[in-house]
């Protein structure tokens, strides 16, 4: 793994920039190079872009002059031409070439002459790093409420457990993530590395990276049965195999069962209920209990279940599933 990483400060700008930004430059700059989104106090700052309307302030100079680190002065209207050389990017952006410009002649050069911009700083290990399916439960008794997951590619997200809310870092993919995962309680300045444009709910995002990811959790034991709690949003590439697992699990099996029934790999069944563990969503249960696949009374009258059956008929014509 490369241990480069660059501490980029935004500031003076809306949300939507900013991670208008975010996104513009995690594709421009080398993916070996990881990305710091940090504020203008961080000690180990290396670049800022700023409003041009703050760009006089004497913080933003002292900043820029003593540190001896470059900047980009964003501004919608501006009397100066839009260059690299002149450190100046108009926003709405209509042309990359100005950013990319920047980047590899104001940035990334610097390199050549000196460490200060990019650093070589391993992230450390967490404490809280994960080491077995504990971890994911473990989140939920934080003293903190919010908290903020990392892994060593930078920040991940951060997550409110007493809420159920996540706000995911702008430029990661939704479910991008290792087994160097950790967390630590998030500070308020800790928000600039997330965007606040969407939340998503906490339980519905951790099964599926967690899904994603199947090296996270170990596998559960297959001589259980289990139930479900809740139905969980599926991702839209799983969503038909999720919702027959959510939907046989709901009603209560066992791990071998519906991997027969549904003519699906046993592992991939124990991962899903391994999953849903690790968001307190699946519980251990008799087999008296498991009423999935088990025949109703045979003396049910007909008519309730061509009334059932049109009930659920609706139910999948309007859902899609």
């Amino acid at each position: 793994m490369n241990n480069q990483y660059i501490n980029i400060a935004i500031s003076g700008l809306g949300l939507t920039t900013s991670d208008d930004l975010k996104i513009r430059l995690r594709k421009i700059l080398p993916t070996s190079i990881g990305i710091n989104w940090t504020t203008i106090a961080d000690q180990n700052i290396s670049c800022i872009l700023i409003n041009e309307q703050f760009f006089e302030n004497s913080n933003i100079q002292n900043i820029i002059q003593n540190k001896n680190i470059p900047y980009l002065k964003i501004s919608k209207h501006s009397e100066q031409t839009e260059s690299a050389e002149n450190n100046l990017l108009c926003i709405p952006i209509y042309d990359e070439c100005t950013l990319k410009n920047w980047v590899n002649v104001r940035l990334l050069n610097r390199t050549t002459d000196t460490e200060e911009t990019i650093t070589n700083n391993k992230i450390s290990p967490d404490q809280n790093q994960i080491k077995d399916s504990d971890f994911f439960a473990a989140l939920y008794k934080q003293e903190s409420r919010k908290i903020i997951l990392s892994d060593q590619l930078g920040t991940v997200a951060i997550i409110d457990h007493y809420a159920h809310l996540v706000w995911l870092e702008a430029t990661r993919d939704e479910y991008q993530t290792d087994r160097s995962i950790s967390y630590k309680a998030a500070t308020t300045s800790d928000f600039i590395k997330v965007s606040r444009k969407r939340q998503l709910n906490l339980e519905n995002w951790l099964f599926n990276l967690i899904w994603k990811n199947p090296d996270l959790v170990s596998l559960t034991p297959i001589n259980h049965h289990y139930r479900l709690k809740f139905w969980v949003q599926p991702n839209e590439m799983d969503k038909k195999l999720l919702l027959q697992l959510t939907a046989a699990f709901i009603r209560g099996a066992d791990i071998q069962h519906v991997s027969d029934k549904l003519n699906i790999p046993v592992t991939l069944v124990q991962h899903f209920i391994s999953a849903n563990l690790a968001i307190q969503n699946a519980e251990i249960i008799s087999a008296k209990e498991s009423l999935f696949d088990k025949s109703q009374p045979h003396d049910e009258p007909s008519e309730n279940k061509g009334i059932l059956k049109s009930f659920f008929g609706k139910l999948k014509s309007r859902f899609k599933f």
